[in-house]
């Protein structure tokens, strides 16, 4: 049976993509990362169309790469802001052209805005130290 060219798989709770051209599976959260949460960094990346990967994500995992990436992008966010890492700061890392957008896309994910958020870890952490 002929290997595809791409493949995406999850192993160990980690979402890697095989590619026939690379001898080891690449984090796919790492090229996201790398290519700022973009899809058409994500398409460069791996080299294949939007359509195409589209396709191979659907195969994969079951939801859309646009989907995933937003996901990989608020979980990033949420840890980023757990470590007490300023709010515009956190926007610009994760490639939102403003903080406004970054905490309206924050909100609508994880129902709670980006300082109120803060403001709730930095009260778990002094309760827990208490």
């Amino acid at each position: 049976m002929k290997r595809r060219d791409v493949e995406i798989i999850q192993r160990d709770g980690r979402f890697l993509v095989l590619l026939a051209r690379e001898p080891l599976p690449l984090s796919l959260s790492q090229i996201a990362r790398e290519g700022e949460y973009r899809m058409s960094s994500l398409c460069d990346r791996i080299s294949v169309s939007e359509r195409h990967l589209r396709r191979v994500f659907e195969e994969g995992i079951g939801i859309g790469p646009k989907d995933w990436l937003r996901q990989e992008r608020m979980v990033a966010a949420r840890s980023l802001l757990r470590e007490g890492s300023p709010i515009k700061e956190v926007a610009i890392d994760l490639g939102f052209t403003t903080s406004k957008m970054f905490s309206r896309d924050f909100q609508q994910f994880h129902g709670v805005k980006p300082t109120e958020f803060q403001r709730k870890e930095h009260a778990n952490i002094l309760n827990a130290v208490s």
